[in-house]
């Protein structure tokens, strides 16, 4: 799942792609299964779990999910709600 999830993000246009396992999002606002998180700086893929990172709050993340828990992932944007997931 893990490695799923990289190429998504890898070809999602609103992620931009820092090293095999961080990713930034464009938008700060993000959806995952259904709770809005605001403020994400990064999204870290380690060890078959997904983890929300905010830059002023780097001691634990905002969010952290095993991948098989995440069921959908969506990003706020300037033109609505897209799909990442």
């Amino acid at each position: 799942m893990d490695d799923v999830l990289r190429e998504i993000l890898r070809n999602n246009e609103y992620f931009e792609e820092v090293n095999e396992n961080r990713f930034i999002p464009q938008y700060l606002g993000l959806i995952v299964n259904g709770v809005v998180v605001y403020n994400v700086n990064w999204i870290d893929i380690v060890e078959k779990e997904i983890i929300f990172m905010n830059k002023d709050i780097q001691a634990h993340p905002i969010v952290s999910l095993t991948l098989e828990n995440l069921n959908s992932l969506m990003i706020i944007t300037d033109a609505g709600i897209k799909e990442v997931l």
